[in-house]
């Protein structure tokens, strides 16, 4: 299961991306008014959880052995990733959730 996630994940990150690319240039020659902008504000949080995902993977097929699943590697590499993906997620929201702004 753990190496078609990986290749899928790999997939969408790059599907994603690219799209990310092509709204970038779009929004910097001014082409199709509103509409790169929004894909860029809209598109961030499933671009990271697809990287935060093939990441994942490509480092838990990396370390494990190739016949053996173990409990405490994927423990090991998705709390990290989790505590990661939430801190990143929670910066990208950080305006809508109201949370406290330094001093100005």
């Amino acid at each position: 299961m753990l190496p078609s996630l990986h290749r899928i994940s790999g997939f969408l990150f790059s599907l994603i991306a690219g799209s990310f690319f092509v709204a970038y240039l779009l929004l910097r020659n001014e082409l199709m008014a509103p509409w790169p902008q929004w894909w860029m504000r809209i598109a961030d949080t499933p671009l990271l959880l697809v990287g935060i995902l093939y990441g994942g993977a490509s480092l838990s097929l990396s370390i494990s052995k190739k016949e053996k699943t173990s409990r405490f590697l994927f423990f090991f590499v998705m709390i990290p990733l989790l505590a990661l993906f939430f801190f990143l997620l929670a910066l990208n929201y950080w305006d809508v959730l109201g949370l406290p702004k330094g001093a100005a």
